[in-house]
């Protein structure tokens, strides 16, 4: 494989690299580092061993980095070389699993945090924001020139960093506007599930969830990718309840205010957001899935967001969406179970055991019967209040 023209990915701001590819005679590696002449060896060492996997000759490659990581320099390297050569499909190889666990469907999802996946020093530390679901963004937060880049470097963090117990997700561009090829890279990074932006009506979801599979036996991923449809218009207001039954992937369906406003010509206020916002979660929650509210923009509002948060928990939603780290405790703090629905489920949950010990069939807590959505709604709580597991 030769490059056929001179091409750049990445930036030399801290935490990231800057490559460039330039077609030629015979192969050279030069590297430029913050960090030090001895990490300079084992950048070279490192682009001269990916060179060498995808086979590239005839070419030229100069490294300027300010302290990034190996993955963030395979990243961009491949970025530049897919650019030089005109295809990313030489590139879409398998990586090494990285030691991951699956997720179960009903985990709780308090906050959703959305991080531009083409942000080197953001991720760099998004192990320690500590969000319930980490979404590293492919769609919005990104310029378009720069989506394939952002591609690749989601693709290798992924693959790389160890994200602790955060629930990773991939929001992804529309399919026919580059989501596609989004898929073709990042799910071989292994994340838990994929947020599908814009989505009106269930065929979208469908064809969602059929490149999932291909990709997943493609990859090798050990478990089914979860879909997270994003409704952000009236037309996928209307839609919501046939979106979330669209494929036992949807595990929540989460909402978009910005475009939802836009759309209908309303102001960004709570009467104008009432209806769609209830529609949402009784959608969601008549089919069995989470509900997951709109992002607060203003990130220096804090009473603002713990307001809004509130709100949307008492209209049953489970979680929110937060642009900033600092808006992180905020929202866990207003979804936190209260003391006495805490002493409420456990209730249940006794009188749930005690009834299956004695033989009965019926199960009564403070005068009400208990059935199963009852009892789901307790376990519910108590994984919340973190006295639950993942796979309660």
């Amino acid at each position: 494989m030769r490059p056929s023209r001179e091409a750049l990915a990445g930036t030399e701001e801290r935490s990231d690299a800057l490559v460039r590819v330039r077609p030629g005679e015979g192969r050279t590696v030069s590297v430029h580092s913050k960090t030090g002449p001895m990490y300079e060896d084992h950048i070279a060492a490192l682009v001269r061993t990916l060179l060498d996997g995808y086979g590239v000759v005839g070419a030229h490659v100069e490294v300027r980095e300010a302290g990034a990581y190996d993955h963030v320099i395979s990243a961009r390297l491949e970025a530049a070389l897919s650019r030089s050569v005109g295809s990313e499909e030489p590139f879409r190889s398998p990586l090494p699993p990285p030691s991951r666990e699956p997720t179960s469907r009903d985990r709780p999802r308090r906050s959703r945090l959305y991080v531009p996946g083409g942000n080197a020093r953001m991720l760099a530390f998004a192990d320690s924001f500590g969000p319930d679901c980490l979404l590293l963004d492919l769609e919005d937060a990104i310029a378009l020139p720069e989506k394939d880049s952002a591609r690749f470097f989601v693709r290798r963090a992924l693959a790389a960093m160890d994200f602790g117990a955060t629930e990773l997700w991939v929001r992804i561009n529309p399919l026919d506007a580059g989501g596609a090829d989004d898929l073709a890279l990042v799910v071989a990074g292994h994340p838990h599930g994929i947020c599908l932006p814009k989505v009106e009506d269930p065929s979208q979801v469908l064809a969602l969830a059929d490149l999932l599979s291909s990709f997943e036996e493609a990859y090798s991923v050990a478990w089914p990718l979860w879909i997270m449809p994003i409704i952000e218009s009236p037309q996928g207001v209307l839609a919501a309840a046939a979106i979330a039954r669209a494929s036992e992937r949807v595990a929540c369906l989460a909402f978009g205010a910005e475009d939802y406003t836009r759309e209908v010509g309303a102001e960004r206020s709570r009467e104008a957001l009432l209806w769609a916002r209830s529609q949402l979660v009784a959608s969601a929650k008549a089919s069995g899935v989470q509900a997951s509210d709109t992002v607060f923009p203003n990130v220096e509002d804090e009473e603002g967001l713990r307001e809004e948060a509130r709100q949307a928990r008492d209209l049953g939603f489970d979680g929110k969406g937060a642009i900033h780290p600092l808006q992180i405790a905020v929202i866990h703090d207003t979804f936190a179970p209260r003391a006495d629905e805490v002493a409420w489920a456990r209730g249940v949950l006794e009188a749930a055991a005690a009834a299956a010990k004695e033989g009965r069939g019926a199960v009564a807590h403070e005068g009400r019967m208990v059935d199963r959505p009852v009892l789901e709604r307790a376990k519910r709580i108590l994984a919340q209040a973190g006295e639950g597991s993942d796979a309660d």
